[in-house]
Order: structure tokens, then sequence, then C-alpha cells
């Protein structure tokens, strides 16, 4: 892959994130049936790749989805959404002098009021809410954007771990 061999570090980062953004709205395909996408069945696919993709270290993607028949505009958004927060807990949750695996936890259902909550979880180090607020990182305002077009709510917990929660109607 291109993106492999660029000879920046941001830049190279940058061309990995889209071939895996793209990657992940192409396995969509796989699982479209009557009504849209069976979106329970692309995140146990998914799941085994994303627990490859964590930068050599082993890592367990759990999944708790229930089942799901999304029309193709919210699958592709809620595919985007998730691919981008199981990469975040991946990449940022457990660092290097971590001991053990790391594990993300991906839950989907429905709640009482016909709404849909996605909740992505880690038990990584965290971050402070309270630190002083910089600039927003692109992944984070991608997903705040991205929950728009899912009349969708999103929330970040953390201490100790993140827990994002992504509470949304189709």
């Amino acid at each position: 892959m291109r993106g492999q061999r660029a000879g920046e570090p941001e830049a190279r980062r940058q061309l990995i994130w889209m071939a895996e953004a793209i990657g992940s709205l192409g396995a969509l395909e796989r699982h479209r049936c009557e009504g849209g996408v069976d979106f329970r069945a692309y995140v146990e696919e998914m799941a085994a790749v994303w627990g490859r993709r964590h930068g050599g270290r082993p890592a367990e993607v759990v999944v708790a989805v229930a089942p799901l028949t999304a029309p193709d505009q919210a699958a592709s958004t809620l595919a985007l959404i998730v691919h981008e927060l199981v990469a975040n807990a991946l990449a940022h949750a457990y660092g290097e002098d971590d001991a053990g695996d790391g594990q993300v936890e991906i839950a989907l259902s429905q709640a009482g009021d016909g709404r849909y909550e996605l909740v992505v979880r880690d038990g990584g180090r965290g971050f402070d809410p309270n630190a002083p607020a910089g600039r927003e990182r692109f992944g984070l305002w991608f997903v705040r954007s991205l929950a728009a077009q899912v009349r969708g709510e999103f929330r970040l917990e953390s201490q100790p771990g993140v827990t994002a929660r992504l509470a949304f109607s189709l």
C-alpha cells in the first residue's frame, strides 16, 4: 500500500486511515440484505479485522450487538463512526508500557424509546476531561459531525478507560 511507503509519518498515518475507512465501507457490501445492511454481521466481521490492526500488540475486540438492519445511508454513517471509535481506542488506550493485551468492547442495543445506543468502551488509561481543551482531534470531530446524520447524541466518558456513547435514531 502506498500509505506504508509515505515518507512523512503524518502523511503515512492519514493515508492509512483513509484506506482503512474506505475498506470498512467496502465491507458493508458483504452484509447487504433486504431493507439495508445487516449491521450486526458487519460489526462481527470487522471486529476480527480491527483486532489485527492494533500496531503489533494483540488486541481483543469484544462484540455484543443486537440485530439491526440499517438503511444504506445510516449503515455507512454508523460504519465510519464505529470504525473511528475502535481505531481511537486501539491507538490511544493502551501504550507500549501497559501490561497485558488491549480490549475494546462494542455494544449496540435498542432503547425503550425506539432509539439505539452504540457503545465503544476500553479499559485503558483514559484522559482527564477537566484538562484544558485544546483543538479537538480530527477523529472526534469527525464522529461528532457524523452523529448528526443519524440524529444522534454523542458523549465521551473517561476514568478509568474511555466510553463513547452514541444514541441515535433510524
